[in-house]
């Protein structure tokens, strides 16, 4: 579904790195992708505001909530960071809040450190059904910190699926972190810079 946004990326992501030796991440990645959504005729709403709101990023012209995300490939899974869960007291809470998908899709500019240790720009943009993340229907277990100030001590919450591992890290502001399997993602473009 999003194949035709590849080209526009690339060519922003050149652009980039003729200006910039680090990754394209953050609000950088939104507005490549915004100036992409419109190139390719989807539109998008997305203003370079600052705006860290939980869920979409930018909506298009026929209403497509994404979410960016950058990413890191680590052998056949892509992590991406989420919400912030701090404002949800118990782990109940913090899972009927994830049961709403706050986006249609979750579009990932990842990376693999590998690559990028040996110079080589390359970057991998994932696209993610958030239905398939129903973090609400897993069984979930209490983590033990192996070290630091929660040495032994409870530090999250983690749930292990077919597809997908999820964590929630109380230390970073119960923070949630997935990784998915690649397999398992909607569609995996590489794209190659330099």
């Amino acid at each position: 579904m999003f194949e035709s946004l590849v080209p526009y990326i690339k060519e922003s992501l050149t652009k980039h790195h003729e200006l910039y030796t680090g990754k394209c991440k953050a609000e950088y990645w939104e507005e490549n992708l915004a100036y992409a959504l419109r190139q390719a005729g989807y539109g998008s709403d997305w203003k370079p505001d600052c705006n860290h709101k939980s869920g979409a990023d930018q909506t298009t012209d026929c209403g497509i909530r994404i979410s960016n995300k950058s990413g890191s490939i680590v052998r056949d899974v892509v992590g991406i960071s989420g919400s912030r869960l701090t404002g949800h007291g118990t782990l109940q809470e913090k899972l009927e809040f994830l049961s709403v998908p706050k986006e249609d899709y979750i579009l990932s500019l990842a990376t693999e450190k590998g690559n990028w240790g040996k110079g080589k720009k390359i970057y991998y943009f994932i696209v993610i059904d958030p239905k398939k993340l129903n973090y609400h229907e897993h069984e979930w277990f209490e983590t033990i910190g192996q070290k630091g100030s929660l040495k032994d001590k409870p530090n999250g919450w983690k749930m292990i699926s077919e597809n997908y591992i999820a964590t929630i890290t109380k230390k970073m502001s119960d923070q949630l972190w997935t990784g998915v399997k690649l397999d398992a993602c909607e569609e995996i473009h590489d794209i190659v810079i330099g």
